[in-house]
């Protein structure tokens, strides 16, 4: 047990974070109160973390790492990739219309039910459309 330095409550060990610098090996500061410092550090410099992060992606190791990230996706998932490649063909060739989300924004993306369909799509904004993964990645575990 380890009382936290700036709660004060009394908590085990696993409420830490590790710090081999620390005496006992854990941060004086449990995680909770930990995380809540961190979030409110990040909302003051919002500004200075959104330029570092935009610098930060134009660097030639990132967008390295960009390109091997897609690579390996894509190899990971072939069905996926040949779903979204067939649905982009169609929309350029003018065969499928992009549509508005259903809030009404324009710039929608196409969700797949079924890549084994991949002309069958809900159109979604992204955040409509990160909305909907999120609730079923929920409901799945």
């Amino acid at each position: 047990m380890k009382r936290c330095y700036r709660c004060h409550q009394e908590k085990p060990l696993s409420e830490f974070y590790k710090c081999a610098a620390m005496t006992d090996g854990h941060f004086g500061k449990c995680k909770e109160c930990y995380k809540a410092d961190v979030r409110s550090n990040y909302a003051a410099k919002t500004g200075q973390y959104k330029k570092y992060y935009a610098e930060r992606e134009k660097t030639a190791k990132r967008k390295e790492f960009r390109v091997e990230q897609l690579r390996r996706h894509r190899a990971n998932n072939p069905q996926k990739d040949r779903a979204r490649r067939i649905l982009m063909y169609a929309v350029r060739t003018g065969k499928i219309k992009r549509e508005p989300c259903k809030c009404g924004d324009s710039k929608s993306q196409g969700h797949h039910e079924d890549y084994s369909k991949p002309l069958e799509v809900i159109w979604l904004c992204d955040k409509h459309h990160k909305e909907l993964h999120r609730e079923r990645n929920q409901r799945a575990g």
